[in-house]
């Protein structure tokens, strides 16, 4: 008898359908798994066999054929189990046909007959429901992410005879809704009035969150740079539904969703790899392509902690997910995309010891501290929208008791920034200013004589790139969001100008 069954399996952060064939016929006793298939699903033979023994339900001493189609598609991963034991179930008489056309079936199996949670369901349900597919049986630990998605009815089974019932309708399951109040946990943050003096660095940072803009702080060691980016998560707006669920999809094919309550995921991600990360663990990649840190932060901040002590070709390797957004992984029957819309901060030292520019004790050669600051390249600090020289803190400073604004108070201002981007590109594909494309300039910041002639001065004088010329516009129009200005002033342009660290070399100047 031949039955065929929904399925499904990530592709990126976005699914596809497979469909689980199943024939059983007169010959051998064999089960044959077909469909271009990974030493992991064609084990699924193996794990089906037991379970369905195990749950009552004996495979018949006959020629079995299952396949998985796409045939030309390499399938990996035990997440078509569920599928190809009711597939079977359906061939063998025991479940009806027709009370399985509706649904589609994720999951593992183990041995015992119970259903385990797998990776990606999130992703695969969004694609679903994309194709009209309403109803989902999934694991029970993975049915509170599935039901995120609006218009699906999720149903989370624990055993394969739970499915058996409940598809027969001895077994009453009620759909899995999402539990909109359950909240990630909360960490500590640090607080920005806990740093002592560097108001040029705060200031900085500000507009980098509020505009989603790149930075990198320089300066001695012990300045407060990695405090101050450890104060990022308590300055980041509330994400958006959309960036919610993108977020959530990206950590669910990562198999980073863990646990029955897991819902969308609300808090801004905050990733600080180690500087000896691999170019894979940074990118995504992988027999399986799964996501990397840059995909990871997405919606959040990369923070890149003594950023020249990362390998020359990780740097570099920033290059295209800084300027698309967008990683690509490709294969050879499929291409793999993950997001990247990332806030890169990064943090370096003067030098290598950490000292300079206070000569009475930083021992560095002038050739150490140029080969150190040119780890750096050019394309990578022409792509860094703020560049900060953070200055060692006064001992006044010090002495005092660490006071100004709040990150609540700061964050006030971010988020007043923010909804007034949010209006202003509601009909776009973008929605912070760092994200503005360069052919679309002249709709969204308009300049006057005066702030036209300042650019075009500093432009000719060699201060300035192409690159670097529409960077500095993005961020005056954050600057002037700030201020809550709709017209970019000539005083928004010059402070734009100071951040971006126009007339300064690109490694620091002077190291005489």
């Amino acid at each position: 008898m031949y039955s065929i069954i929904k399925s499904g399996c990530p592709l990126g952060i976005g699914g596809m359908l497979v469909s689980v064939e199943a024939d059983i016929s007169q010959g051998l006793p064999s089960l044959s798994l077909v469909g271009y298939l990974s030493s992991s699903v064609r084990e699924a033979g193996d794990r089906v066999r037991t379970a369905l023994k195990n749950s009552g339900y004996g495979l018949p001493p006959r020629r079995i054929t299952v396949s998985l189609s796409p045939a030309d598609i390499r399938k990996d991963g035990a997440g078509y189990d569920l599928a190809i034991a009711v597939a079977l179930l359906c061939s063998m008489g025991a479940i009806s046909p027709e009370k399985t056309e509706d649904y589609m079936f994720l999951g593992e199996l183990g041995l015992d007959g119970s259903v385990r949670e797998i990776p990606g369901v999130l992703a695969v349900a969004h694609f679903a429901a994309g194709q009209g597919i309403r109803k989902l049986i999934v694991p029970a630990g993975n049915a509170q992410e599935a039901s995120c998605i609006e218009g699906l009815s999720v149903f989370g089974v624990d055993t394969l005879t739970d499915v058996v019932e409940f598809l027969e309708g001895g077994l009453i399951l009620d759909p899995v809704f999402p539990d909109l109040q359950t909240l990630q946990p909360v960490e500590e943050v640090h607080d920005i009035s806990e740093i002592h003096g560097q108001r040029t660095m705060k200031r900085g940072m500000e507009i980098a969150v509020a505009g989603f803009h790149n930075i990198i702080l320089t300066g001695a060691a012990g300045s407060g740079k990695s405090l101050m980016a450890k104060c990022l998560p308590g300055l980041m707006p509330e994400m958006t539904y959309e960036e919610q669920l993108e977020l959530t999809k990206i950590y669910s094919v990562a198999g980073l969703l863990k646990g029955e309550g897991t819902g969308l995921l609300r808090r801004r991600p905050f990733r600080s790899p180690h500087s000896n990360v691999s170019l894979p663990a940074l990118l995504g990649g992988g027999t399986i392509p799964r996501p990397g840190e840059v995909s990871l932060a997405n919606s959040g901040v990369l923070f890149l902690d003594e950023f020249p002590h990362f390998a020359k070709g990780v740097i570099e390797s920033l290059r295209a997910p800084m300027e698309d957004q967008e990683v690509t992984i490709s294969r050879v029957k499929a291409s793999y995309r993950f997001p990247s819309r990332f806030m890169l901060v990064a943090a370096r030292n003067n030098c290598p010891c950490g000292f300079y520019p206070d000569r009475a004790r930083c021992r560095c050669t002038e050739r150490q501290i140029v080969e150190y600051r040119n780890r750096i390249s050019h394309p990578i600090m022409d792509r860094i929208d703020i560049r900060i020289e953070v200055r060692p803190v006064e001992i006044g400073d010090l002495l005092g008791e660490a006071a100004g604004e709040t990150s609540e108070t700061v964050r006030g201002r971010i988020e007043e920034a923010r909804a007034r981007q949010v209006h202003r590109f509601r009909e776009e594909s973008f929605c912070y200013n760092s994200g503005i494309p360069q052919r679309r300039m002249k709709e969204y910041i308009h300049l006057g004589d005066q702030e036209t002639e300042l650019l075009k001065q500093v432009y000719q004088q060699g201060g300035l790139s192409a690159r670097g010329y529409f960077k500095v516009l993005r961020l005056a129009r954050t600057i002037a969001d700030l201020a809550g200005q709709e017209e970019i002033r000539k005083e928004d342009l010059v402070e734009a100008l100071f951040f971006r660290n126009v007339g300064a070399a690109e490694e620091g100047g002077d190291v005489s």
